[in-house]
Formats: structure tokens, sequence, C-alpha cells
């Protein structure tokens, strides 16, 4: 019986070429696409670059101000004050000036009057602040406040003022106050060393324009444009700036002294370089498509020629004659089918022996299953008789750690009671120690040292060995371990936030939960500090999914090398150096996990870094 074909057949070089165009349609689809997603990206960038640049200066403005604020606290406890000598204070202000060679010291009593000015000499005839907001927030408050734009009644020049309360006999006596001009806060911006296309703005919290970069004082003491100042609650906008040219403006605020950097790009520059970079992609995949598609047609006339060659060759073959021998062919894939229809004759020849040679190969391959299987269940055995081994292992890797952290948490409360200790004496030299003073001295020193008890309590019962199973709070536990961690992760300065809508419970042993979530934010820090990640953060989630409760702790440390991620939960496994770490304590959190609470223990790679996950 002859086969079935159609009327009119098309050649293989036909659906070849159907084939390459059905092929490349979707892809140029997909491309079109990925450059869309990637102008999309690119655009994301710039607005993701241009706000951490905002709050990076925002921060530095902040510390400024700090600084600023910490040298006039200082300052304002100088016993001059007391005792009214306000030309010592004139000195003492000339001093703290050599670290502001810009600003000028000023003093002022509650209605403005000027006492003293570091620009004057002592003695000199003084006016009244032009700032008078700021005097009456200072006697109001009784807190540092920070000034926004205004004239001063010496310098008149513009210029912000950073002051704070001095205190005489426990009462707001007088304001004192640095000014700074716009030149300093320009500097500021100037350092950062932005973009040559980018500017740098700093606003006081009115949104006037205390410095900007380039061309500093051009348009000082202007009040930005409305639309700028959407940036603080839209992110990127679209606005013009003080030139009237349009720009992609970001605005970050400082909640310390309610000022705001805001930075600015020229719109037009932003689009030609985006335009720019996707013409040339799409110009790259053009000409890179023309290509494909000649190669392409020139192999499938090859393809075709090796084909129809092949004729002979599989007719032979279903005649049971002997195929002819391989000649010369085009395409490697077609001379391999051809050696292979040659072969077929033998191969089916050898069947027989071959199958049986393969059950033999099969039983042998039991046998050493079974074989691998007892050694198996012999090393679980062995490994089941360490496990506890592991885990006073671990908690004795976790003791020397922990010594720390009680030296960390301990450290505030000493600092605290020798001031207390030290202000007796001084009270007594001044005439002021009473009995009401000492209770109140002795009440202080009695809570500093129960809380220092009460943290040796913590950390004792942290190493207790729970007997049975219990229910237990998840947040308890959380809040417990992060309370022996307290100390250690303030020194490094490691953020923690603990999120969840609701407090779950767990059936299992609550120090052990505790030690596994000590092993993991202790392994954190040791990856913060290898690597100084500038804001090490830490973000526990608890809550229930699909009827289990999971607890998450995340870390923006990088993540763990794919390489090893397989690793990590494997005994005596360590990237540490020999007297760092034993490689035990993410082996011995996975057991006590999964097999003492028959939980799971699992970790993966964030966008920020490293995310374990515990079920239970």
């Amino acid at each position: 019986m002859k086969p079935a074909t159609s009327p009119n057949p098309c050649s293989i070089r036909f659906h070849l070429i159907r084939l390459v165009i059905a092929a490349v349609a979707p892809v140029w689809l997909i491309a079109s696409l990925l450059v869309y997603h990637a102008f999309l990206t690119k655009r994301d960038e710039l607005n993701r670059s241009m706000l951490d640049t905002a709050r990076s200066l925002t921060r530095v403005v902040d510390r400024e101000i700090v600084s600023i604020e910490a040298s006039l606290s200082t300052l304002s406890t100088s016993p001059s004050f007391a005792a009214g000598d306000l030309a010592a204070v004139h000195r003492q202000a000339q001093q703290v000036l050599k670290s502001y060679p810009s600003a000028d010291i000023l003093l002022a009593d509650r209605y403005g009057q000027e006492l003293l000015h570091t620009a004057r000499p002592f003695g000199s005839t003084l006016p009244r602040r032009n700032n008078l907001d700021a005097v009456r927030l200072i006697f109001q408050t009784a807190r540092p406040t920070v000034s926004g734009l205004y004239m001063g009644a010496v310098s008149q020049q513009s210029q912000v003022s950073v002051d704070v309360p001095v205190f005489v006999n426990g009462t707001v006596k007088y304001d004192l106050a640095l000014t700074l001009r716009s030149e300093p806060m320009a500097e500021v911006l100037r350092q950062a060393t932005l973009r040559p296309d980018w500017y740098g703005l700093i606003l006081d919290s009115d949104q006037i324009l205390v410095a900007r970069t380039p061309n500093s004082e051009r348009s000082i003491g202007s009040k930005i444009p409305a639309a700028l100042g959407e940036a603080a609650r839209e992110g990127t906008v679209e606005s013009t700036n003080l030139e009237g040219a349009p720009v992609l403006a970001t605005l970050c605020r400082s909640a310390l002294s309610n000022w705001s950097v805001l930075i600015e790009v020229p719109k037009g520059a932003v689009l030609a370089a985006l335009y720019r970079w996707t013409g040339w992609t799409i110009l790259a995949a053009l000409v890179v498509t023309g290509l494909v598609l000649a190669l392409i047609f020139g192999y499938a006339r090859k393809i075709a020629h090796a084909i129809q060659s092949l004729v002979e060759p599989a007719l032979s073959l279903g005649r049971a004659e002997m195929v002819p021998a391989a000649g010369s062919f085009a395409v490697k894939e077609t001379a391999e089918v051809a050696a292979a229809l040659e072969q077929a004759y033998r191969l089916l020849q050898t069947r027989a022996a071959q199958r049986d040679q393969a059950e033999r190969e099969l039983l042998h391959t039991i046998a050493d299953l079974e074989k691998q299987t007892r050694e198996r269940l012999d090393a679980l055995e062995k490994l089941s008789e360490k496990e506890q081994l592991l885990v006073q292992q671990g908690r004795q890797a976790a003791m020397g750690e922990m010594i720390g952290n009680i030296a960390n948490q301990w450290r505030k409360p000493l600092n605290d009671l020798g001031q207390l200790i030290q202000q007796v004496p001084v009270t007594f030299t001044k005439g002021d120690l009473t009995k009401k003073y000492l209770d109140e001295v002795a009440r202080k020193a009695g809570s500093l040292i129960n809380q220092m008890s009460c943290t040796l309590d913590e950390f004792r019962n942290f190493f207790r060995t729970d007997k049975e199973k219990v229910k237990f709070r998840v947040n308890a536990e959380v809040q417990r371990t992060l309370l022996l961690l307290e100390g250690s992760f303030a020194k490094h300065r490691i953020g923690v936030e603990v999120q969840g809508g609701d407090d779950p419970y767990i059936y299992g042993y609550p120090a052990e939960f505790s030690q596994v979530l000590l092993n993991i934010l202790m392994n954190a820090q040791e990856e913060f500090a290898k690597k100084t990640v500038p804001d090490p953060r830490v973000l526990i989630t608890m809550g229930g999914e699909n009827g289990r409760t999971v607890v998450t702790i995340a870390d923006n440390a990088g993540g763990i090398p794919e390489e090893i991620m397989g690793k990590i939960f494997d005994p005596y496994f360590t990237t540490k150096e020999p007297k760092s770490g034993t490689g035990v304590g993410l082996f011995m959190s996975k057991t006590m996990v999964e097999k003492h609470m028959g939980g799971l223990l699992s970790v993966r790679n964030n966008d920020a870094g490293a995310e374990f996950s515990i079920e239970f």
C-alpha cells in the first residue's frame, strides 16, 4: 500500500522558512517588550538614584545640624552662665568657632536682645535679633530648634541659625545660637559630587532656598515653585526649576530639622539619553536579525539537500539489505543519521546480547544500592547519637557571644550608675544635698541595679534545657531573643523591625526556638561586620499562611553565594576563620526545628540579602 500524500506537498525548504518566520515573529514581540521594559527600568533607575542621593544629602545635613547642636549644648553647660561671666562665655564661644570658621555665635535674652556676638568685641552695643520666632520657641519649649532663612541683624546677610536653651538654676535663662550663611551649606552639596547636569538644593521648613549648586548665590531666599514641593509627597515629579526650565525633581524632607534636600535633573537630558539608548538597541536588534535570517536561509538549503540524500539508505534498510556506506554530507547530523542507518542491521543482531548484559548490570546495581542503603542507615544511627552533642556544642559556641552581649547590656546602666555617684559630691559642694535628693539618687541606683540583675536572669534562662514541649507565643520568644542581642546590635548599629498582624502560638521547646533565632541573628550580625553594610537592617515577620505559622528573618547583607547555598545546613560547614566558627550553628538550628519540633527551616536570597523561613 502506498502512503497517503497531499496533492501538492511542500518542500522542506518551504517548511523551514515558515518555521523561521514563525520563530522570529514572537522573538521580535518579546524583544520589543524587553526594550520597553528596559526603558522603564532605566527611568526607574534614575528615579531611585535621585531619591537615594536626596536621602544621602539629607543625612549629611542632619549630621551637620546634630554636630552644631552638640557643640552648642556643651557650651551651654559652662559654669560661666551661672556666674554671669558673659565675657568668659564670649571667649569660650570663640574657641567653639574654630570648628566652624564661617559661622558666628550669639547670646540673647527672652526678649531677643543680643547680649554678645562673636562678630563684635565683647561689650559692643548690639541690636535685637531679627529671628524672634526662634527665641520664642527656645523659651517656650526649652528644646533646640533650627530656624529658616532670615536676614541677620548684625551680619545683614541671609543666614540660618541653630538655637539651644541655656539653663540656669533649672530654668531657661538665655538663647544660645550659632548662625550659618548659605556658603557652608552649599559646600555640603559640592562635596556630594553630584553628576554634572544635576542640581542640588537645600530648603528650609518654609520651602525657601538656603543653598544651591551650581550658582549658589543667585537665587538664595527664593521660594521654590509649588509643583516642586509635591515631590515630597509623590516621589519624582515633572516641573520647572527657578529659571523656568523643565526638570525632573525629587525631594527628601528631614524629620530632625524639617529642612529638605531637592535634586533636579533637566528633563531634556534625561529623555535624550533614554531615547538614544532605545534607538541604538533597536538598530542593533535589526542588524542581528538580518544576519540571523541570512544564515538561516543558507543553512535551510543545505539541510534540505542533506535530507534528500538519506532516501536511498532508508529504502535499503527497509528491504533488509546492507545499507551503503555513508558518503560526504554537508550537515553533520545528516551524516550521523546515514551512519546510524548503516549500523542498524548490526545493532539488531546484537540487541538480545545487550539486553542480557543490561539485566546483569541491573542486578549488580540493585545489590550496590542495598549495600549503600545499609551503610546510610548505620550512618543515620550514629548521627542521631551525636545530635545532642552538636546541640550542646552550638550553645557553647554561642556562650562567648553571650558574654559580649552581657557586657554591652551592662555598659549603659553602669555608666548611668557612675554618673549618679559622681553627682553626689558635686551637689554636696554646691550645698544642694538634701534628703529628698539622696532618696532620689538611691531610687535611681536601685532601679539600675535591678535592671542589671534582670539582664543576668534573661541570659541565665536562655541556657536552660526544656524537658517537655509546651505551647508558647512566638512574639514573646522573639522579644526575649532580641533583648539578649540588644547591646550587641546597638554597638554595630543594626536596626531591627518586627512585623506581624497577630501573635501565633507554637507547640515545641521555647529555649530551642530562641536558640535558632539567636543563631540566625548572630550570623546576620557577622555578615554585616564582614561586608561593612552602610545601613544594616533585620526584618522579622510572623503570621499564618495556609493554616501554618511562618516566621521569617531577613537581612540586607547581600545574600548567600549560590555555590554554597546548598551546604549551609551541613554539619561543620563554615565560611569563617577556624577560630571564629565551628560550622554547627545552622546545622543545629535545622535539627531543632525539623526533628525536635516537626517544623521546616529553609533559606533563600531576596533582593537585599538572605531570608530564613521557619514554618510550623
